[in-house]
């Protein structure tokens, strides 16, 4: 599975070759069409892989920002900078992006990316709200959390600056801190 994460990462849904993957996998074309029949099945437990890692991650993160006494919104942008700076979130983004030939694929991508995002930010909402956030203001603090380390993910394609994220992520984290601060009663809030 890491050789075709790596491939696919490399050259994009379109440039596999199933040839390759067996190279860099170090096993026979014969091996691996036999578990893999076809491109498609390849990549289809691809995504199937790189979705439960993800999913597994970020539980985990979730897990322990909830039992922690940490910062949730430092846990959360944290979880969101490991998923979409990361290889998983480009490969789904390779094969969404890639032509209409690939219509199969590019529909099942989206129903893993949606079944497991949204899963994902059902578990940062509930942690959100666990450490005394009012729901509606936790929805609105998460979907911009994740907007904003998307956005920053997907500028990555026309300018590379880590420094330069890494400082307007912790503007961010004051700003949310600030419209927490603002939007309910201290006494309410557990932590931020």
């Amino acid at each position: 599975m890491d050789a075709a994460v790596k491939l696919i990462r490399r050259n994009g849904y379109v440039g596999l070759r199933t040839i390759e993957v067996a190279d860099l996998a170090g096993v026979s074309r014969g091996a691996l069409m036999h578990h893999f029949p076809s491109k498609h099945e390849l990549v289809v437990a691809v995504l199937a892989y790189v979705n439960e890692i993800t999913f597994t991650q970020s539980m985990r993160r979730a897990q322990s920002a909830r039992h922690d006494g940490g910062d949730p919104i430092d846990s959360i942008i944290k979880d969101a900078e490991d998923f979409f700076f990361g290889d998983y979130f480009f490969i789904e983004l390779a094969i969404a992006m890639s032509d209409d030939s690939t219509r199969q694929i590019k529909r099942e991508t989206r129903q893993f990316a949606r079944q497991t995002r949204f899963s994902i930010e059902a578990t940062w909402l509930d942690t959100l709200i666990s450490s005394g956030i009012p729901e509606q203001l936790a929805k609105d603090v998460l979907a911009l959390t994740l907007s904003v380390v998307r956005g920053f993910s997907v500028r990555m394609l026309i300018e590379n600056d880590p420094e330069h994220f890494s400082r307007l992520l912790g503007v961010w984290r004051q700003i949310v801190r600030q419209h927490i601060e603002s939007s309910m009663p201290k006494q309410s809030r557990k932590r931020t």
